[in-house]
């Protein structure tokens, strides 16, 4: 791997940046975020997904209190959920577990009707003094043959004294519904304990679990099978580090007609020879499908903001897994304290890969009734049913609880947002030389950023530079990030940018930024990059200035500006970014 170099003065008023001994695109130094990790300690980075669009916030909203969320598709064309700590779908008790039925869609409405709640849901498997309980995934399968689906429900004990309140979970349990969710029953005892596998998130395989059997239908996996995925230690970071952070997501499965009974699980524990899982009864034997050891909010002597956990939050927590059939492929969602994380994998056992992370930044957020809402979420789960025929299109559940403003509105309730996944298109680039084609601004563009301050990385590529964003999130953060990214390949070989207002907090770059491009999912350095003007690393270069980068032609289906934020706030900005094939004519005036 080459590292990155400093610009290098050259005579006249343009000058190279990053490196210039190579012809071709070189490796960039390590992403920050992971450069302190060795081989296998987080994931590759997708190919498969080209663009990625996230709302900002809450755009479906319910009548409903609680959070978390699970939820699964039955045989009756129901989604049937639990959340924690709510009324659910009423305006009745406040419980810590309640089990609700939904109905409808984003497009016609969502409602929904309360079923079940409290000790009539599942018991409490420890100390009620010490712990409440906390549902982590759903499912609904025939497992008895009688031609109606049970509903399975994962419970976990969460700690609940202010000493440890949700930073350990003990202890986990599945309960059962014969009748949709109105009346259940539990084992004797908890399924999983000693902070074992007891975050269970079952894999959505859509209405009734029919996607099962493309996995296989002869009963050695597949259909006939439930499948589980589970946390070792808490559901999320550990705030006060009572437990280890949850880092590494594990694998389970179970005949659909024994779910309750603990002694018939089967746990991933590696792959054979021709690339078949593996699967033993002994927990201790389970193996990891997934490691993730980023903290991309790890404390830093630059953090203004610092992070409530000592290490700074995980990025492995309660989400959802599930089978995307139009795609073929395996989601999981996650998320840290600020982030949401995106992950894909071919099968159950992966390989897994790194979809996103997308930013929202630190405490306070704005709620889903603020003119432009932004925030994060957990239990983030996206349900099968909501998914569309091409796949590409998908709504994300998550809650927020933490500082939410009475003015903004809370999202503490079922809330979806929309998300838009483009398959990546392998066909060679094919646009012409055109000064004028701003490729930044064409169709199927979309403007990225390794964060928005005010959650509006569109005004990057509004054609406009009256507004301009900023990284901001009170991070030490070490790299920043502005580009597009498009679903098909593109021949570049101009970036212009131009900076935000000026400032003297931060807003620039401590080292003249770099050009990346990216293809195959891989993100590489230009070579040979010349920039029309000196950069200078200090206010002076802030207060929308534009500069202007060209480089021999490349073809990529993603583009960025990279290298350290600047000032004494660490962050850069930006106003406006365009990138163009202009083979060395001039290009529109800025």
């Amino acid at each position: 791997m080459t590292e990155h170099t400093e610009p290098r003065q050259t005579s006249g008023s343009s000058r190279p940046v990053g490196h210039g001994d190579h012809a071709d695109a070189v490796e960039p130094a390590a992403d920050p975020a992971r450069a302190t990790h060795a081989p296998g300690d987080y994931p590759e980075m997708s190919d498969f997904f080209a663009t990625v669009r996230i709302d900002e916030g809450a755009s479906i909203r319910t009548d409903s209190d609680g959070d978390l969320w699970p939820t699964t598709w039955a045989d009756d064309g129901h989604l049937y959920t639990a959340n924690g700590d709510g009324a659910g779908f009423s305006d009745g008790e406040y419980t810590d577990i309640v089990v609700s039925r939904i109905e409808g869609t984003p497009a016609s409405g969502i409602t929904g009707e309360r079923l079940a709640s409290g000790r009539d849901v599942a018991p409490i498997w420890g100390d009620p003094a010490m712990v409440n309980s906390k549902p982590t995934g759903i499912v609904a399968v025939d497992g008895n043959g009688d031609g109606r689906d049970e509903l399975y429900l994962a419970v976990q004990d969460l700690a609940c004294t202010p000493d440890r309140i949700f930073d350990e979970a003990p202890a986990a349990g599945v309960v059962a519904s014969e009748d949709y969710g109105r009346t259940w029953r539990a084992p004797d005892g908890p399924m999983f304990t000693d902070h074992t596998f007891t975050t269970v998130m079952f894999l959505d395989f859509g209405r009734s679990q029919e996607h099962a059997r493309v996995l296989g239908t002869d009963g050695t996996e597949g259909e006939g099978y439930v499948y589980a995925y589970g946390l070792d230690g808490n559901w999320r970071t550990s705030h006060k580090g009572i437990v280890p952070d949850p880092q590494e997501l594990f694998l389970a499965r179970v005949r659909a007609d024994r779910v309750l009974r603990r002694e018939a699980w089967e746990f991933y524990c590696g792959r054979n020879d021709d690339g078949t899982p593996r699967w033993h009864r002994d927990i201790g034997a389970k193996r990891p499908v997934l490691t993730d050891r980023r903290r991309p909010y790890a404390p830093h002597p630059d953090a203004v903001t610092v992070p409530r956990s000592p290490e700074g939050p995980s990025v492995i927590a309660q989400g959802g897994i599930v089978y995307n059939a139009p795609l073929r492929r395996y989601l999981y969602s996650s998320w840290s304290e600020f982030t949401l994380e995106l992950y894909e994998a071919p099968a159950p056992w992966g390989p897994w890969r790194h979809v996103a992370s997308h930013d929202f930044g630190p405490f306070p957020w704005t709620g889903p009734l603020a003119d432009h809402p932004r925030h994060g979420g957990y239990g983030t789960t996206i349900p099968a049913k909501f998914i569309s025929a091409d796949g590409q299109d998908m709504w994300l559940q998550s809650n927020w609880f933490v500082r939410a403003s009475s003015y903004h509105g809370s999202a503490y309730h079922y809330s979806l947002r929309h998300i838009r996944l483009a398959i990546r298109d392998d066909a060679p680039a094919s646009n012409t030389v055109d000064p004028a084609a701003n490729l930044a601004r064409e169709t199927g563009a979309v403007p990225i950023a390794s964060t928005t301050r005010s959650g509006h990385p569109e005004v990057l590529t509004d054609g406009a530079t009256d507004r301009a964003e900023d990284s901001w999130n009170g991070s030490g953060k070490q790299q920043d990030h502005w580009g597009v990214t498009w679903p098909r390949h593109h021949r570049v070989d101009t970036v212009r940018w131009t900076s935000g207002p000026r400032d003297y907090n931060g807003g620039w770059f401590a080292r003249p930024p770099a050009i990346e491009i990216r293809s195959a999912g891989r993100w590489r350095q230009v070579a040979d990059q010349v920039i029309d003007r000196p950069y200078a690393t200090d206010a002076t270069s802030t207060g929308r200035r534009a500069y202007t980068v060209r480089f021999a032609p490349v073809e990529a289906d993603g583009i960025r500006l990279v290298g350290p934020p600047g000032g004494w706030s660490r962050y850069s900005t930006l106003s406006e970014l365009e990138v163009y094939h202009s083979g060395g004519g001039e290009l529109p005036a800025s």
